[in-house]
């Protein structure tokens, strides 16, 4: 019975070669595209999931409240905060990580590394990383050790053990005493090497400016409320007294937990690692399901379509003796082997894409057999096969043989009703996704060429060393940049980075309105008096710092339009203000201009003259010539590499997130599109073979070519229309939810809503002209010789 199904369904496969090409192409798309979204949500999804104690560990943050209501969020927490939560009965234990900026010298090779953390030594207890070389017990037990990760011990050493070679970080010598196994790609936390610390010297909770990610390790499962409360009297007991001391009175902090699940998603935090984006997860989630529907309900539609088409056969069948229940199995088998094979070349299409989305999200997304949405996914499948086959199986298998033989049965309404549903369904899909697409596109091209208040052309941020006695070669350093012909200005700045203010220090700065004394936080840039000319910004009043004034450099402030509104001046230029060690007026005020991502609104800036250490070095040279610049630092860094970006790749690269997702999107959308289209060529095909005969007959009692067209393609104009009607409302609502994302965003005008129904009629009329054309011009002898 097998065997004689399955020849029946590959017969039937070979006699419609079109159809089964539209159909089972459509449904192979649409799963390579499903999978493909699965398996990345599913790697976002799974990071530090390898952890075997993940359910027991949090990471402890934290929100400091301002006079002004600001909340300021940071990642990292006070030293001092894991040496009181070991004491705590239901902690097994806590260990901390802090960030250092790394220049190793190996061997006379300089080499700056990112990634490097100075650990407790218990660090191994809490997370499961394993050693290739040395005792996780005492790797770090003592002062100047240090763990490798195994791709930076063979960087360093080739071959060779690395365990007990000595290496120069930051000028200071430490010993090799491990080697750490790779960390899995899905680990939130990176890792290239781990220090000992010198934690025991914080004695007080505001001393070292809250420089380390702390995380818990609990006994047992934790109960997170009773833990938060506990959070809250060290906040008020501990913290606070030393807040009221420094003159903070107004000032409070609040801790907060986060689940070791939910730290790659914890968004918003200053001074934080790199992280997963949950809304994204959410739009390509929505996207995949989306995809596979239209796909399923492709193959659905045109699955009923034809099934009418074999109301005969199942007559036929019926009076050579077939009984209902092996119609049934029968149609099912077919359903299902279509459906199947399908699913091997989606997985086999997969396959094939896999490497172009590792290479556009810079991930190592593989499948592995115990992937739950894999599994899902070809079980949805396989179940629609059993929906797809229910029409023919059950409906047709009803018929009676001299009314199937007749081609007389009232079922077809109801059959061409779900038909349109359906395919007016994959049509406002559809709309969406080309109005989602236009509009993205347009968003970006926005954020891209929109006036940034200052000019990012051809300046190169050259990062300077966290090193006192390099820095004072810094003043030198630049003059001999000025010497450089090629070069057209210099600035030696703190704070200010493109589309970056975690490099913004954050201070109080005192103000006074009609008498009325308030405290706001601000971000401070400690610039030079050359910082704005080179980056083209515009005094709104006021003048620029003046090297020539020398009370400039403690007493002269510069803040931007955000900080004059949100204090509430009138005539800014002249009031008292202080902050950052600085006490004076204010001289000038600059234009915003959009120092961070324009997803957030222009924050208030506050700009003193350099006083502070200095982070890097801005210049504005021919980008051809960044190698001579090169050579110039080594004479004067010698034991530093030299570490600099253009602005405007800086720039770039804080979109970049964006751009990927607009372009995984932008793709996605063609693939729905053509998905939706191989549907309404393959019912445009059986419409147009079911009409032959009726075209024929017009032709004969003198209808017109453009009749003939009119006719054919009425009906899918009319659904097409339906979809974008159906579709606008929708497209407008959801794209203007994403723009609010933007704090500087495009609007959505008429046009763009016009554009996307404009693209669909086209693009659906195009679909169905070729069949429509082919069928209008065709030989009515041809078509009604059997008659």
């Amino acid at each position: 019975m097998l065997k004689n199904f399955l020849k029946i369904a590959w017969r039937n496969l070979l006699r419609h070669k079109a159809f089964s090409l539209i159909n089972i192409g459509g449904l192979s798309i649409g799963i390579a595209a499903c999978l493909l979204i699965s398996l990345y949500v599913d790697y976002e999804q799974s990071f530090d999931t390898y952890n075997l104690k993940r359910d027991r560990i949090v990471r402890v943050t934290n929100v400091m409240h301002t006079p002004e209501n600001d909340n300021v969020a940071a990642a990292p927490a006070p030293t001092l905060l894991a040496v009181t939560l070991r004491t705590y009965p239901e902690i097994e234990t806590a260990v901390r990580f802090e960030p250092a900026r790394a220049v190793m010298k190996v061997n006379d090779h300089l080499f700056t590394e990112d990634q490097v953390y100075k650990a407790d030594e218990n660090v191994f207890d809490v997370f499961t990383w394993k050693l290739k070389e040395g005792d996780p017990k005492r790797a770090l037990a003592g002062p100047h050790k240090m763990v490798l990760s195994a791709s930076l011990a063979k960087k360093y050493f080739g071959d060779q053990s690395a365990v007990g070679k000595n290496i120069t970080f930051n000028k200071v010598l430490y010993q090799v005493t491990g080697v750490l196994d790779e960390l899995p790609e899905n680990s939130d936390l990176k890792v290239s090497a781990l220090l000992s610390p010198e934690f025991s010297k914080i004695t007080k909770w505001m001393e070292d400016d809250f420089s380390v990610y702390t995380f818990v390790l609990f006994k047992n499962k934790p109960d997170l409320k009773a833990f938060q409360s506990k959070l809250n009297i060290i906040s008020k007991h501990d913290v606070q007294p030393e807040l009221n001391k420094m003159g903070a009175v107004k000032y409070s902090i609040r801790f907060i937990i986060q689940p070791l699940s939910d730290v790659h998603f914890a968004t918003g935090f200053l001074g934080d690692t790199p992280k997963g984006d949950k809304q994204l997860i959410y739009i390509f989630s929505v996207l995949a399901v989306v995809i596979l529907v239209i796909a399923l309900l492709n193959y659905i539609n045109l699955s009923t379509a034809r099934a009418t088409e074999r109301a005969k056969e199942v007559g036929v069948r019926k009076v050579n003796g077939a009984l209902r229940p092996a119609l049934i199995r029968q149609f099912l088998f077919e359903s299902f082997f279509v459906t199947t094979i399908a699913l091997f070349i989606g997985l086999g299409l997969m396959f094939a894409m896999l490497p172009f989305l590792n290479q556009l999200l810079q991930a190592h997304i593989g499948l592995t057999w115990t992937t739950y949405s894999f599994w899902a996914i070809c079980a949805i499948v396989l179940a629609s096969s059993l929906l797809t086959g229910l029409y023919p199986a059950f409906v047709l298998s009803a018929f009676q043989p001299v009314a199937a033989l007749k081609a007389n049965f009232r079922q077809m309404s109801r059959g061409l009703t779900l038909r349109k549903v359906i395919t007016v369904t994959q049509f406002v899909i559809a709309t969406v996704m080309i109005a989602g697409a236009f509009i993205m596109n347009r968003q970006i091209n926005y954020v891209e060429h929109k006036s940034l208040g200052y000019n990012r052309n051809q300046v190169l941020n050259i990062a300077l060393p966290d090193d006192s006695v390099a820095l004072l070669n810094v003043k030198a350093f630049d003059n001999a940049l000025k010497q450089m012909s090629f070069v057209k200005a210099t600035a030696v700045q703190t704070g200010f980075s493109a589309g970056n203010t975690d490099m913004a220090p954050k201070a109080t700065t005192l103000t006074s309105v009609n008498g009325v004394k308030r405290e706001t936080m601000s971000n401070y840039f400690s610039v030079d008096e050359k910082f704005m000319p080179l980056l083209g910004m515009q005094l709104m009043a006021g003048r620029n710092f003046s090297a020539g004034m020398p009370t400039d450099k403690k007493q002269a402030f510069i803040v931007n339009e955000a900080f004059v509104k949100l204090v509430g001046w009138k005539n800014p230029v002249g009031q008292p203000i202080e902050g950052f060690d600085h006490k004076g007026t204010v001289i000038g005020v600059v234009k915003n201009f959009h120092y961070a991502s324009m997803h957030n609104p222009i924050a208030p800036l506050v700009m003193v003259y350099t006083s502070m250490k200095p982070m890097s070095v801005l210049v504005k040279l021919d980008p051809k010539k960044v190698k001579q610049v090169c050579d110039t630092w080594s004479s004067y860094f010698p034991d530093n590499p030299f570490n600099a970006n253009f602005l405007d790749a800086d720039f770039n690269s804080t979109y970049q997130k964006d751009i990927t997702t607009i372009r995984l999107f932008n793709y996605f959308t063609v693939l729905s599109i053509l998905i939706a289209c191989l549907g309404l060529y393959g019912l445009a095909y059986l419409v147009a073979m079911q009409r032959t005969k009726e075209i024929g007959i017009r032709k004969v009692l003198g209808a017109a070519f453009q009749q003939l067209l009119v006719l054919l393609a009425k009906d899918f104009a009319k659904l097409i229309a339906i979809a974008a009607v159906l579709g606008v409302p929708l497209a407008w609502f959801i794209m203007n939810k994403w723009l609010n994302g933007y704090a500087y965003h495009i609007s959505v005008g008429w046009w763009l809503m016009v554009a996307p129904v404009i693209a669909v009629l086209l693009i659906a009329l195009l679909v169905i002209s070729y069949q429509t054309i082919k069928v209008a011009v065709t030989n009515p002898v041809k078509s009604l010789r059997s008659e």
